[in-house]
């Protein structure tokens, strides 16, 4: 939809909006996994738990806004709730601004992080441009929806198959927790021909994306890799903080500092080095997709979890790490599990490129409305 812009409101939000009042939050011990009402709080999740008390409820307020003003999460809320925790601001626009327009301006705003620290004390001083007309609002608001349920549902494809390929591989190796199967148990040290540490030193980061990407902590998920918030060097540095080794196909990438557990494999065709927290498997006994699924499994959790240390950042030391143990069922089997995990791969790559597609449409429209 094209839009003339120039007879648009341009004002600060914090004269578009009020904050309203609402009754006491629940505390986070009180929260329920089940029941009547819903707790919306500042965390990524769009629901945190639930209450079955109307003490708390926040009844009729029509359509609203929910910023986080510690970690600028943002939430379009139309129905009952109850706000959940510290932190949580409810905006009410005016009645010339839609709020559903108004939810899609502050995502697009991009607050810049202080910490932990509040941040509502910024965005109250961003300006806000929209059309007088509430229907244009709300006509860039359903534009905007469409896509983001197209967001969502790549989002929910690509969770899916991360369910089938967790199925599969309980059903072809059973709990690791359990063993029931009583598969050989070896050390991580034994299944792998290199295990290397980070370097100790903080990467010189190139100005614009390059072919040498350095990944994070940050980026190691259980869906794959988080290309959002990568980092990248130039040629002379990733040389550098690759002499030892440089990862290659079928490689492991552990986070063991910060967010700890984090795992992804080395995709083909990728020039990485390990950012700061992160250290690599090579995989020589057992095969690299099998070794993936245990390290994610509850197996590796639990005994990096009886491992972590440190009270301000959580770490595993390295000595520990190789000392992990992994079930090793026979190669055939492993080799069976792999082909089948490897086309879930194939899907779920298809599905990760349209998902970024429908994400850079998202924000290039975004960017001409409210730009």
């Amino acid at each position: 939809m094209k839009v003339d812009k120039s007879k648009w409101e341009n004002t600060l939000i914090k004269d578009s909006i009020k904050t309203l009042k609402v009754k006491d939050a629940v505390q986070k011990k009180d929260y329920l996994l089940t029941g009547k009402y819903p707790i919306i709080s500042q965390e990524k999740d769009f629901i945190s738990g639930y209450c079955n008390t109307e003490d708390n409820l926040n009844k009729d307020l029509g359509s609203i806004v929910i910023f986080g003003d510690h970690t600028r999460t943002v939430k379009y809320v139309d129905f009952d709730f109850c706000v959940g925790a510290d932190g949580v601001k409810v905006l009410q626009p005016n009645n010339s601004l839609s709020a559903k327009y108004l939810y899609y301006f502050i995502k697009w705003s991009n607050i810049p992080s202080n910490g932990y620290a509040r941040h509502f004390k910024f965005l109250k001083e961003v300006k806000i441009k929209y059309p007088t007309d509430i229907s244009i609002q709300q006509a860039i608001a359903t534009e905007l929806d469409a896509l983001q349920e197209m967001i969502d549902g790549y989002k929910a494809q690509i969770a899916d198959l991360d369910v089938l390929a967790q199925s599969i591989f309980l059903d072809m190796f059973g709990d690791p927790v359990t063993n029931p199967k009583g598969w050989n148990l070896q050390t991580l040290k034994e299944v792998c021909s290199h295990i290397v540490d980070c370097p100790h030193s903080t990467p010189q980061k190139s100005a614009i994306p390059t072919e040498y990407p350095c990944i994070r902590t940050s980026e190691l998920t259980d869906s794959g890799i988080e290309w959002n918030t990568m980092q990248y060097l130039n040629e002379e540095e990733y040389l550098k903080r690759t002499h030892r080794l440089k990862p290659q196909f079928g490689d492991l990438i552990y986070g063991r500092e910060g967010t700890v557990g984090g795992c992804i494999m080395v995709p083909k065709e990728k020039h990485f080095s390990l950012g700061q927290r992160t250290m690599l498997f090579r995989p020589s006994k057992i095969n690299s997709y099998l070794l993936l699924a245990i390290i994610r499994s509850p197996w590796i959790r639990n005994q990096a979890e009886l491992k972590t240390v440190g009270q301000t950042v959580k770490h595993i030391n390295i000595k520990d790490i190789i000392e992990f143990t992994i079930p090793v069922p026979p190669r055939t089997l492993q080799q069976h599990f792999a082909t089948q995990v490897e086309a879930i791969e194939l899907q779920k790559e298809l599905l990760r490129q349209q998902l970024a597609d429908a994400e850079t449409l998202m924000a290039e429209r975004m960017q001409y409305y409210f730009s």
